[in-house]
């Protein structure tokens, strides 16, 4: 009981606006997103792949800007494959969406630079057995799914370091 008495306290704390209970409930949504992603990231692991061709792929703009070093850009691809017989034509490259601004490309051409790809121009597309449609050209790494759960508690940590630490 003294647990939901005190997930109660917090909500009430939030309800409040008080900081202390707005981080209670933002560290419990960023633990939830955050493994929950990680364990989409755990499955798309398992997913089997196959060759497909790449039509597409670099950085495009994202937004406007008027000074060049304002620009953000994001990794971009089209890619088309089969399963079955049936055509299909992707444009997820990975479960991580970055957008980076103009000085900071480099870290949009090192993600794609882990795109497999084949002296004969084919590329390895992983994809859903259960909904071949849903693909992506690059699998979450282990180094990714540990940082996914790192920043899942890092909230709850420096909650507690905060307020009873």
């Amino acid at each position: 009981m003294q647990i939901f008495d005190y997930i109660l306290q917090t909500w009430e704390l939030a309800v409040q606006g008080e900081k202390q209970g707005i981080w209670f409930w933002a560290a419990v949504y960023v633990f939830l997103v955050c493994n929950y992603s990680a364990l989409f990231q755990l499955l798309i692991r398992r997913w089997p792949s196959t060759k497909g061709e790449l039509l597409h792929i670099g950085l495009d703009k994202f937004g406007a800007a008027i000074i060049l070093a304002d620009q953000d850009y994001r990794a971009a691809a089209l890619y088309s494959y089969q399963i079955e017989g049936k055509t299909y034509q992707g444009k997820r490259i990975s479960p991580w969406v970055i957008v980076a601004s103009h000085n900071a490309q480099f870290v949009l051409k090192k993600q794609l630079s882990k795109v497999e790809t084949f002296p004969n121009g084919k590329v390895s597309i992983f994809y859903k057995p259960s909904n071949p449609a849903k693909s992506w050209l690059i699998l979450p790494s282990k180094f990714g799914i540990s940082i996914t759960l790192l920043i899942s508690v890092l909230p709850a940590f420096s909650y507690w370091v905060e307020y009873y630490g």
